[in-house]
Formats: C-alpha cells, structure tokens, sequence
C-alpha cells in the first residue's frame, strides 16, 4: 500500500509540472513580463586619463565604458573595459600609469 501511495505522490508532482502549474510560483503578481533592451539615449567621452560612459534609459539593459591606451615609452598598447556592467550612472574606465588615451567607447548589451 505504501508503494502504491508513493507511487501517486510521485505522478500528482510530475502531472504539476507536465501540465505547468509551477509557473504559478515563479510568476511576477502584477507586473508585465518583457524582453530586456539595450541602453538608449547614451553618450560617452574623454575623462581625465580614461574613458566615462552613462545612458539616459536603461530598458533593463546595462552599459561599460572601455578605453584603449598608449603607453609614454612605446610598447603594446593596453585596452580596459570597465569592471562593472551599469544600469544607472557613470560608468568610468581609466587607463593605468605612465599611459595614455588613443580612444574609448561603449558596450552595451539587452
């Protein structure tokens, strides 16, 4: 008999999932479900001795400066992206020491 009730436990948890009534727990009450965008309305530049980032809507998206160096006695130059992805604010990327900006832009991603 123990097997038998096992069993039907068993099938009534598969037969929620199958038939998707776990979706209940992890819906959003009363919000609206939609696809994350990238950033807009964004604008980027020279800041100090690196490269600053900041978008006017996210759209659930985020953004990173990053910025390409030179360095003063020659050498490889030196690329950085910032090390957190933004949602709101500056996001700031500076070249490290005895370097110098060639360029700097943005990432984005939805």
């Amino acid at each position: 008999m123990k097997k038998l009730k096992l069993q039907a436990a068993v099938m009534g948890v598969a037969a929620c999932f199958s038939l998707g009534l776990q979706g209940a727990a992890n819906a959003v009450p009363g919000g609206d479900v939609s696809v994350m965008a990238h950033p807009t309305g964004c604008y980027d530049g020279l800041y100090d001795n690196g490269w600053y980032m900041s978008c006017t809507k996210s759209n659930g998206g985020q953004y990173r400066a990053w910025v390409r160096c030179i360095p003063f006695n020659g050498g490889p130059k030196v690329e950085r992206d910032a090390a957190v992805w933004k949602s709101s604010g500056l996001s700031i990327v500076s070249c490290p020491p005895l370097t110098y900006v060639e360029t700097g832009g943005q990432w984005t991603r939805g």
